[in-house]
């Protein structure tokens, strides 16, 4: 994961954030500071490279990159994993950015926040891209403001859990994703071991 080519981030930028280096010494706290300044720099900058991409990449390059959505938009056809989770997580880092967990949390739609008018905006801009007129959009969110520290609590008393807690609890890293790998597995084998 931090070994790749730089672009939004360097190699050395990946290595910091996801705690490969750290800075000690005597000039340890300019190096962080320094760091985060470059690091808002460049994603300010790539921010507004999007533009420029929205309007001067041709179809065939979109292709080249992402591969083709098939079946009615169902079916992402040569785009590997990694670049879906990048995607995934960028939609996720732009709507956190734009304060769409605010809107979540409050749990009302009201029109005009800053989220609805963004997300309205981009949807428009995509249409408008490939010739589409996009009239009105609807943004219904239901979500349920669930501390981490509460599930870690119903995890530990045996209570049943739906898998949605579950999946927060693995991605918030509150948890060791492989601990919960060998346990399923273990619980598998067993249940395949007694119906045999």
């Amino acid at each position: 994961m931090t070994g790749r080519k730089n672009a939004m981030l360097t190699t050395e930028d990946r290595r910091w954030l996801a705690g490969e280096k750290v800075y000690d010494g005597q000039h340890a706290k300019q190096q962080r500071y320094q760091r985060r300044r470059d690091i808002r720099e460049r994603v300010y900058n790539s921010m507004l490279d999007f533009s420029i991409l929205l309007e001067e990449l041709d179809d065939d390059e979109w292709r080249e990159i992402f591969g083709d959505i098939t079946d009615e938009g169902r079916q992402w056809q040569n785009a590997d994993e990694d670049l879906q989770a990048g995607v995934r997580d960028g939609l996720a880092f732009l709507l956190r950015t734009v304060g769409i967990t605010t809107l979540m949390r409050d749990g009302q739609a009201s029109q005009g926040t800053v989220p609805e008018r963004l997300f309205t905006a981009a949807l428009r801009r995509a249409g408008h891209r490939d010739g589409l007129l996009v009239e009105s959009v609807s943004l219904d969110i239901e979500a349920a403001n669930v501390g981490i520290p509460e599930l870690l609590e119903d995890l530990q008393s045996d209570e049943p859990m739906t898998a949605g807690s579950l999946y927060l609890l693995m991605e918030s890293g509150a948890i060791d994703t492989d601990v919960v790998q060998d346990c399923l597995r273990d619980q598998l084998l067993e249940n395949d071991s007694e119906e045999a």
